[in-house]
This record gives C-alpha cells, structure tokens and sequence, in this order.
C-alpha cells in the first residue's frame, strides 16, 4: 500500500490523527529526553520519602512530552528488613493517551534489581533515575539515586534520525 501526506482535505478525503503525525515525527526523532539543560527531568531528593523531577521535555516514539516545573514525587514506605531499587520513568500510554512521570517499584530484595522498564504496543518507558530505598529509610538523600538519563539502553538524549547522503 502506498501512503502519502499530508495534504489539505478537500471536501473531507483526507483523514489524519495523532497516530499519523507520531508515526512520521517518530521517524525523525529518537526517543529520549532534550538536554537543553543539565538538569532537564534530572532526579533528586525531596523532604522524606519523596523524590522531584525537575522541568523538562522528552520525546518518546513520535509523542512530545513536557514537565513545566519541579514533580514531586512520594515513595511507597521503605521495607523494615531488606532495600529495594525504583525506577522513575517517563511513560507513554496509548491507552490513556498520556505521557506522564511514573515510579515503578519493585519488591524489597536481599540483593535488590531495578525493574525492568515496560515496552509493549500499549505501554512504552524510558528510565530516568534508578533509587535505591534503603532498609527502614526515611529519607533519601542524592547518592541513592542514580541518573540514567544518559544510558542509551534506558533513556538517552534525543537526536535526529535524519542524516544527509552524499554521493
């Protein structure tokens, strides 16, 4: 099938919906986060349990996201006996049509793993800032988060699919 567009409709014979638009836009820029700043979505500590996402913008599989000032975000209550990793993620949802800040949190483990992010046709996750949430904690503090906004396997910075052929 041959596919075109996007072009003006003319008595209604052209039909486009954001599916159309992300699919094109999707391939032309990769997913990841804008790095206009050092400190665009980056993780830190909050009061307590709590965690904040400052502003920032990212772009996953043709969707444009943005947070326009600091997230707080609250942690489920730490474990008494063992610590557990959480995963802060930017989530897609084609279900809710929504891109939101989410926390995946994971079971409290001797030897604690963070989540593995979801990416299926409904639910795609780019990780940015892994926590470790000690045993009996009632705080965090910055170096039991880890920033993984820069891992390509996870996040990674958003670049132009686009390269110029030279013949």
């Amino acid at each position: 099938m041959e596919k075109s567009g996007f072009f003006n409709s003319s008595g209604g014979d052209r039909v486009y919906d954001a599916t159309d638009f992300a699919t094109y836009f999707g391939g032309l820029v990769s997913n990841g986060i804008f790095y206009r700043t050092a400190t665009n979505l980056q993780v830190s500590p909050a009061i307590g349990l709590a965690l904040s996402v400052a502003a920032g913008s990212a772009w996953i599989n043709g969707y444009r996201y943005e947070n326009t000032d600091d997230l707080n975000m609250p942690l489920t209550t730490a474990n008494g006996s063992n610590p557990r990793i959480d995963r802060i993620v930017i989530r897609l949802s084609q279900i809710s049509r929504r891109i939101q800040i989410g926390l995946d949190d994971r079971t409290a483990a001797a030897t604690p793993e963070a989540p593995a992010l979801t990416r299926t046709s409904d639910i795609y996750e780019l990780g940015i800032a892994d926590v470790l949430v000690p045993t009996a904690a009632t705080l965090i503090v910055a170096n039991n988060i880890t920033d993984t906004r820069l891992n390509t396997d996870l996040c990674g910075l958003v670049n132009s699919l686009v390269s110029a052929v030279y013949e």
